[in-house]
Formats: structure tokens, sequence, C-alpha cells
């Protein structure tokens, strides 16, 4: 079946016309749509995608720090449109990176400022599992497998502030519109403490990793969002290399790029580089 076969249903029932050729993710059907004079975007979930939770993380923030939602079901979601749409990417790839890592801070700030609910939202149990799914793959051995599995169990049992998150809040998933400034898309809604949102933009862009690949570059990134946010240097670093681990075990046998999945475990272990230096 087509992309336009599975869009057409909610086409018709938003009473959309089209404004560009569908395209796909890999969870989603997609197309730029218009009503009438507004454009948007109409985003349709394949089965088991992840994407389904977005309206309602949507909805709970009310536009602060993310697009707002026109119309949504269980299986599909129409949102404003971000224009000129670029990626936060952009602005780390031109070296202007210390720029980039505010703006990420700007958006969390933005972003928690709604003091979302937490009630129904899920916890870090999906990636506690997958720990004990998956072997260690190279450059991540048995050891630094096992040592994350442990520290991330440790950071979990040991937050105190706990409060709703994106979830995968990285360069990609922020994007710049000419009236509303900076927003992000794509959320996951993850519960957790504030520091563990950090991993995701720790480890991106992940098609430039010379932005934030060695631990001098990383260590002016966190730098930037200790000071920024309030956290805890070495509570970021840890949930960075934890959280990174167990994403390179997960991306190592999906990813069609093997360019892209080496760059998860080496982003990992530049993180535990600055902590094995007690930084």
């Amino acid at each position: 079946m087509s992309a336009t076969a599975h869009l057409d249903e909610h086409m018709a029932r938003w009473r959309l016309t089209r404004d560009g050729e569908p395209f796909e993710t890999h969870s989603s059907w997609l197309c730029f749509v218009r009503r009438g004079a507004d454009r948007a975007l109409l985003k349709t979930f394949k089965p088991g995608s992840d994407e389904a939770p977005g309206a309602r993380y949507f909805a709970a923030h009310q536009g602060k720090g993310t697009v707002r939602v026109l119309e949504s079901d269980p299986r599909a979601i129409l949102i404003e449109r971000i224009l000129p749409g670029r990626q936060l990417t952009r602005l780390s790839v031109e070296g202007r990176d210390d720029e980039a890592t505010h703006i990420i801070c700007d958006t969390i700030e933005s972003l928690q400022s709604s003091r979302a609910e937490i009630a129904s939202w899920p916890g870090h149990q999906e990636q506690i599992a997958e720990f004990e799914r998956r072997i260690a793959i190279a450059p991540l051995t048995a050891d630094i497998a096992a040592h994350a599995h442990t520290l991330f169990l440790e950071l979990d049992a040991s937050q105190t502030d706990r409060v709703l998150l994106h979830g995968d809040l990285h360069h990609e998933n922020i994007l710049f519109d000419e009236n509303r400034g900076w927003l992000a898309i794509d959320p996951k809604g993850v519960v957790g403490d504030l520091a563990y949102e950090l991993a995701a933009p720790l480890r991106n862009p992940l098609d430039r990793p010379d932005t934030f690949m060695t631990p001098a570059q990383m260590d002016r990134r966190v730098h930037i969002y200790c000071e920024r946010l309030k956290l805890d240097r070495r509570r970021v670093l840890s949930w960075c290399f934890a959280r990174n681990c167990v994403a390179a075990l997960w991306y190592a046998d999906r990813t069609p790029e093997p360019k892209r999945a080496k760059v998860w475990p080496t982003a990992t272990l530049s993180a535990l580089e600055l902590l094995k230096h007690g930084n």
C-alpha cells in the first residue's frame, strides 16, 4: 500500500488538500497539506510506531516550546507547519555549536515552564529491559555494557525531581519557525530527571560527529548545560554514558547506515572518558 493510501482517510476526514508529495519515515507516513489557507503537516502512524503519544504531549504544553496540534486521533496527528523549518543541526555544522547548545537550553526551559503532569507517562522501564535483551557490541565491551547497566539502574533509582521530558530532544527535532522561533517536534514523552534529557543532544547531530565527538567538545557542551539548567555535572555525564550505551545496543542491529551506528558508542565513550577523570 502506498503512502498516499495510508493518508487518504485522514485527508478526507479533516478536509485537507495536498501541498506536496507524501513521504515516509521509519515510524510514519507524512504529507504537507492545506486546510483552507492554513498550511499544516499530516502524520499517520505505522504499526508499532512510538509517535502516538505526541498529541498528548503537545496538548500538555499548549504550544509552549512545541508545535501546535490542529487535529488528532489514535492513528494520526495534524500539526501546524513550521516555516522555514530549519533544523538546529545547521548551527552546529556552521561552527555555532555554543549557540545551538544555548537554544537547546532555551527549549528545555520553555517546555518545563508548562509544569506538565507526569501521571500515566512511562519511565525508563523499556531502556532497562533493553540491556537484558542485547549483548555487548564493539566498541562496547561486555565490561562497559555491564557498567552502563549498573549505572543506569542507580540513576533511575536515585531520581528525586521527576518531570515530563520530551525524550528525544536532539538537533533534528528542534526547528526554526519565522513567527514563533525554535520549536520542538516528535516527542516521545517520558518521565525522569532533567539530566536524562541531555543524553540525546550530547550525541547529536549524528551526521556531523565532528561537532561533538571528542571529550573536549562534549565537555564544553556539558558546561553550558549545567550552568544554564543548574544541573549536577556528574549526573549529566552519567546519564549520557548509560543512556547512550543502551541506545548503541538498540541501534546497532536496526540501522542500514553503519556510519551513523558507530556514532552512538563513540559518543558514549567520550562521556565515559570525562567520568573517569572525575570531571
